[in-house]
């Protein structure tokens, strides 16, 4: 009997060594997001880019049996693999809390957000893009064209006339997405004529859809570089012209 007590002891610290989710529900659920599906994470003071809707807020917290251990990543794994099984956008963090003599376990609080607005997408097909650049090839103003990013040919945007926005001259959109919360045709830049030939101010939208603002000067060179700043220190992309106006599903370098 001493023997079965302490192994069903045992099974019951097993048991609750975790955490307790619950989770309460503001807005009915989306389609679940697959497990690579990048979801971004904010906190209170941060700013999210893009108008949204609390679907609902998940807490993790500790369950009966609960003994020592865990950690964040525990945590926000939980807080996440919500987020993805509700077809969330975001995730921004209300509270998270250290473990301490009466809670033994990290704890959290998030809310669970989804996007309200529509991003704007140029609906236009890369066979058609490269059929307008051939056929304008002669007109084309310099930024216009194929562009890739730090030599990956499969990383591309294209960029064209566009003044459908009030005080846009070109618009910059999404080829091939290389993450699936863009799509193909999403925006990815805002551009605007400068005072002089030749320059351009950028309203550059990062991979979570927030704005970052440059001015870019087109040389001799068909490239550009950005330079933004992240929470880890700088962080620079350069974009080169692709040269042909060919089908670029199976592009090949340019030529010299």
């Amino acid at each position: 009997m001493k023997n079965l007590t302490a192994l069903l002891f045992s099974v019951l610290l097993l048991a609750g060594c975790g955490t307790a989710v619950t989770y309460k529900s503001n807005a009915p659920a989306g389609i679940a997001r697959p497990a690579d599906y990048p979801i971004l994470v904010y906190t209170e003071d941060m700013t999210v880019p893009r108008p949204f809707e609390v679907i609902g807020t998940v807490s993790v917290k500790n369950s009966a049996f609960t003994v020592a251990g865990g950690s964040v990543d525990d945590v926000m794994k939980a807080v996440m693999q919500r987020a993805r099984q509700n077809g969330a956008d975001a995730v921004r963090m209300t509270s998270i809390d250290k473990p301490d003599f009466v809670n033994p376990n990290y704890r959290a609080t998030a809310d669970l957000l989804r996007y309200t607005d529509s991003w704007e997408s140029i609906a236009i097909s890369e066979d058609e893009f490269l059929a307008y650049l051939k056929k304008n090839e002669q007109t084309l103003d310099p930024i216009e064209g194929v562009w890739f990013a730090d030599g990956q040919y499969e990383n591309r945007i294209g960029i064209m006339r566009n003044t459908s926005k009030p005080g846009r001259d070109f618009v910059g959109f999404v080829l091939n997405p290389d993450q699936p919360s863009w799509r193909e045709g999403y925006k990815k830049i805002d551009i605007a004529r400068g005072k002089n030939p030749g320059i351009y101010n950028f309203s550059f939208y990062l991979d979570d859809f927030s704005a970052q603002r440059t001015t870019v000067i087109l040389g001799d060179v068909p490239e550009f570089k950005l330079i933004f700043q992240t929470p880890d220190g700088n962080e620079t992309i350069t974009y080169a012209k692709l040269k042909t106006y060919a089908s670029t599903r199976a592009v090949n370098p340019p030529a010299d």
